[in-house]
């Protein structure tokens, strides 16, 4: 793994500053510790941090041209069918002078141009500049696993692994995006291609950017491969077909020059993951876990069983509530607020990994592919709930729902109630993502000043969700249009944004092998009907591992690596969000009503809600804000966030 940054300028008479770039590479360090490099071409500054893992000789070394030099390559990801792909270009005569897959792409640039992108299957974000038709092409891989950022200013144009090597330029002026912000509360985090810079985008998943001296276009090269026509195989041969896929993939992706393991919760997911690493026959496989001290939010004794089955070398570190204190190094790598708190686990989990391997497999991608999220359970039983007569449901129901006591436990039943009956209020589709809203439209009520409630009026961020349906086959069930949404929305921006940046950050490459294309393929042509029937999800993927685990392993309750988040912000973190959430920052940024923020802290504190969720949001908004916004806008102190001016310029331009 790897990270890239560059700069191209639209004019070539425009001198390009080497210092900047060198800062911009430079602020990627921790992507690649092992080498880095620069190259200025024409108009176009390309530069590279890398992460040896394939290839670990000189030879790998980037920005990477062909040998006529009409192509160079910054490059950050894996291509894991580079090997057959080589033998392909090497029987159309092309001469390889390394064992790299940086070259692979190169080359099938020189053969394919830009139907290479198809012939890819992999992780990957890059910059490729044609020196022949000085045109930049920016690529990102389907499924959004690997980051691209990009800004545009009309003279020149900026790109980065990361948006703080786009911040490493001093004449950038951090400015929040607002309206951006407001998906952020939606949902807990920045759907691409915002984020929560003005003017800074990221590129969406399955897309590139080809940039000329005329101007910048998108192109969408990727689609997901649904089959012609709905499936009918049967249970058992889908159950098959999917045991292939994913010990097809594992094998693919267990190639490394560097050591390797595997990231092991105890769910299904890594452990299918797991059992196909050990089928590979390639050695011991090293497995590594977290736990906590939380016995309901504890996952380890489940990861030791399942490693001591498979018979792996297990690790495992334990967690306690003190990893506040990472709370703003988690924020830091993030560049954006995330709301997912298991953010911080894995941030640790990554770093304890780290002391032991370079490259781990995980097992991200199964629920959206195979129905394992509770939140398709509650669109089952969502029509039956909106079958109650709405003046009991409105006027008994809800209103003593919203009243119950908060939990202490990882599944508690108060909170996924309230958010059950928030999100049945919505039609389908938009119940689906109703069911993960971090703040619910009371609470944004609640909380949200009048000045912000007047910029984010006319921005729909469930109905951007939803707009990810369009181009899908219409013959698509309700289940598999849930699984569709999740697929191209929920899984990019915010799991395999945790992953990477959370991993990244320790200079541990994370592979996801249940994302490769061929498992993608498989899954999408397995009929709903065996993925989830009534409360149980996943069902091929129980059934694929009923040979290998215990029943009692298979079929628990899904877990995941979940942050004991309701007693923390009840009593240990207390004194830390009341310290972050002061007048000053409330005051400074203008987003919300003070005395709503203290009531939500009081209510927490007491127990008589169950606020920490949209507590955790606040928290990490508000440190990002400090870290990465205030410092800049010493002159707006003085001046309203949003005064009249300035709502009718930002709902104007419509950003920012």
């Amino acid at each position: 793994m790897c990270g890239i940054a560059g700069i191209f300028c639209y004019r070539g008479n425009v001198s390009l500053d080497e210092d900047v770039g060198r800062r911009m590479v430079d602020s990627l360090s921790h992507r690649g510790p092992d080498d880095g490099g620069l190259v200025v071409a024409d108009n176009m500054l390309l530069g590279h941090r890398r992460l040896s893992i394939i290839d670990l000789s000189d030879d790998g070394h980037q920005p990477m041209s062909a040998a006529d030099e009409r192509y160079w390559l910054t490059y950050n990801g894996e291509i894991y069918n580079f090997k057959e792909l080589r033998a392909e270009l090497e029987l159309a005569g092309h001469t390889f002078r390394s064992q790299t897959d940086t070259e692979v792409i190169l080359r099938g640039f020189l053969e394919w141009r830009e139907d290479v992108l198809k012939k890819l299957n992999g992780m990957f974000a890059f910059a490729l500049w044609d020196r022949l038709e000085q045109t930049l092409w920016l690529v990102r891989d389907p499924c959004g696993i690997k980051p691209l950022f990009y800004h545009d200013d009309g003279r020149c144009l900026r790109f980065g692994s990361e948006i703080k090597s786009i911040l490493a330029d001093p004449q950038f002026r951090r400015v929040a995006d607002w309206r951006a912000l407001h998906s952020f509360f939606t949902f807990g985090y920045t759907p691409a291609p915002h984020t929560g810079f003005e003017g800074i985008k990221q590129l969406l998943p399955g897309t590139a950017l080809r940039v000329s001296a005329k101007g910048s276009e998108h192109v969408v090269w990727y689609d997901l491969p649904y089959p012609d026509r709905p499936s009918t195989i049967g249970f058992s041969e889908a159950v098959e077909q999917l045991e292939l896929a994913v010990q097809s993939s594992v094998n693919r992706q267990m190639v490394s020059d560097v050591p390797l393991g595997g990231l092991l919760s105890g769910g299904l997911d890594s452990s299918a993951v797991v059992r196909s690493m050990q089928r590979a026959g390639v050695g011991d496989v090293e497995t590594f876990t977290i736990g906590f001290d939380e016995h309901s939010f504890d996952e380890s004794p489940y990861a030791a069983r399942v490693a001591q089955i498979l018979k792996t070398r297990h690790h495992c570190q334990h967690v306690r509530s003190d990893v506040k204190a990472l709370l703003p190094i988690m924020v830091s790598h993030a560049e954006e607020p995330l709301a997912d708190n298991s953010s911080l686990a894995f941030y640790l989990l990554a770093e304890f990994t780290r002391q032991n391997v370079t490259v781990a497999l995980s097992g991200d991608g199964a629920d959206e592919l195979l129905a394992g999220y509770v939140t398709y359970r509650a669109s089952q039983l969502a029509p039956y709930y909106r079958g109650i007569p709405a003046f009991l449901r409105r006027g008994l129901i809800e209103p003593v729902v919203r009243r119950l006591p908060s939990s202490q436990r990882k599944y508690g039943w108060t909170s996924m109630l309230q958010r059950f009956v928030n999100g049945a209020a919505q039609i389908p589709p938009r119940d689906h993502c109703s069911w993960r809203q971090i703040l619910s439209d009371s609470l944004t009520s609640r909380l949200y000043s009048t000045g912000f409630q007047e910029v984010s009026r006319d921005v729909d961020p469930i109905g951007e969700y939803v707009a990810t349906l369009r181009g899908s086959p219409d013959w698509l069930t309700p289940l598999e249009q849930q699984l569709h949404i999740d697929l191209c929305f929920h899984l990019p921006n915010d799991m395999l944004v945790k992953v990477d940046r959370m991993s990244m950050a320790h200079s541990l490459e994370v592979r996801v092998p249940l994302l490769d294309q061929e498992v993608i393929r498989t899954c999408l042509a397995i009929p709903p009907r065996h993925k989830r029937k009534g409360t149980r999800g996943k069902l091929v993927l129980k059934k694929m591992l009923d040979t290998d685990l215990p029943h009692d392993v298979v079929h628990r309750r899904k877990g995941g690596f979940l942050l004991p988040m309701e007693r923390w912000m009840r009593q240990e973190w207390q004194p830390l969000l009341r310290e972050t959430l002061d007048e000053q920052f409330l005051n400074e940024c203008g987003m919300f009503e003070s005395a709503q923020v203290r009531r939500l802290l009081d209510d927490q504190a007491s127990g008589r809600g169950d606020y920490a969720y949209p507590l955790f949001a606040l928290l990490s908004f508000a440190l990002w804000w400090k870290i990465w916004i205030a410092e800049q806008q010493p002159s707006q102190r003085n001046e309203p966030q949003f005064s009249p001016t300035r709502i009718q310029r930002l709902r104007r331009d419509g950003a920012g």
